[in-house]
């Protein structure tokens, strides 16, 4: 079992990308603004509910002159939304430079044929150079899918390995025939917790409304999901404190959960947070069970 702790990405760690800022005017402290009108403070977009001059709609607290809509579609991949998610014509290209050691990258809510990952070092060059092409396989399991079944993409990816320290530069460019979509780039360090059990349990958290009338008749209102994943792992009772601050760290702040390496298929991996964790310890190996809920 495996956890990335992600770092945020801030307005210098961002160099550049493709995707532009062009959702609504950027907000001007001398205009007059009338009601429905939107402006971009800080890479998110807010929808005049009352005409102003002069209001920041970051210190309007209240919500008196402004409300939230969301991120701006550039900034999307960073703001912890999934069903949300960047989306381009085309290829989709972000150029980083964290200031934080990590070595992992992970994309959920993808709509796309391929990811390219690139880390440049300024003194020795590119040091890494990464192509994952995105076919799902899942629905392959005999002779007759082999050639009937359409062509899906996954929709959730993580690379790991990646060697990301200071100085370096990031270059991500997500592919397709297409419109190109993603809801979430998480960018941190893969911390090993334990060996995943195979009593692991996979599910799904369904927000949508199902009422039946007095007739008998369902009225139903489809909403977001999220995924959930209650992990069953072994782990050497010595590390028990070590896995005890990792999940400190974590607590209050979305993560990226999975089985490890090459598990993406199994259907594991979980970006949100863990609900409940408890480790009974034992004189050798211990066992811990962690319940993960992934954010929508």
């Amino acid at each position: 079992m495996r956890i990335i702790e992600p770092i945020a990405i801030t307005d210098a760690m961002l160099l550049a990308s493709n995707v532009p800022e062009t959702d609504a005017p950027a907000w001007d402290a001398g205009a007059s603004y009338a009601v429905n009108d939107q402006v971009i403070r800080t890479h998110a977009i807010y929808k005049a509910v009352a005409a102003s001059t002069g209001q920041d709609p970051l210190a309007d607290t209240t919500s008196t002159f402004w409300v939230r809509l969301g991120a701006t579609n550039r900034w999307r991949a960073f703001d912890r939304l999934i069903s949300d998610p960047v989306t381009q014509e085309g290829d989709i290209t972000y150029s980083l430079r964290p200031d934080m050691l990590s070595d992992a990258i992970a994309f959920f809510g993808l709509n796309a044929a391929s990811i390219r990952v690139v880390v440049t070092d300024p003194v020795d060059g590119v040091i890494y150079d990464q192509t994952r092409i995105l076919i799902d396989g899942s629905a392959v399991f005999d002779w007759w899918s082999y050639f009937f079944e359409p062509i899906t993409y996954a929709d959730q990816e993580i690379v790991t390995g990646v060697p990301i320290y200071t100085g370096v530069q990031v270059d991500i460019t997500l592919a397709s025939g297409g419109t190109t979509k993603v809801g979430q780039i998480v960018l941190g360090r893969a911390q090993v917790i334990g060996e995943t059990l195979v009593d692991t349990e996979i599910g799904i958290d369904d927000f949508s409304v199902k009422e039946r009338d007095a007739f008998g008749n369902f009225s139903i209102v489809e909403r977001a999901y999220s995924d959930t994943t209650r992990f069953r792992f072994s782990f050497p009772t010595g590390d028990a404190r070590r896995i005890r601050k990792i999940l400190a760290r974590v607590r209050a702040i979305p993560a990226v959960y999975y089985a490890g390496d090459e598990t993406g298929h199994l259907g594991t991996t979980v970006y949100g947070f863990f609900q409940d964790f408890s480790i009974p310890l034992t004189t050798n190996v211990s066992f811990g069970s962690l319940e993960v809920e992934g954010l929508t």
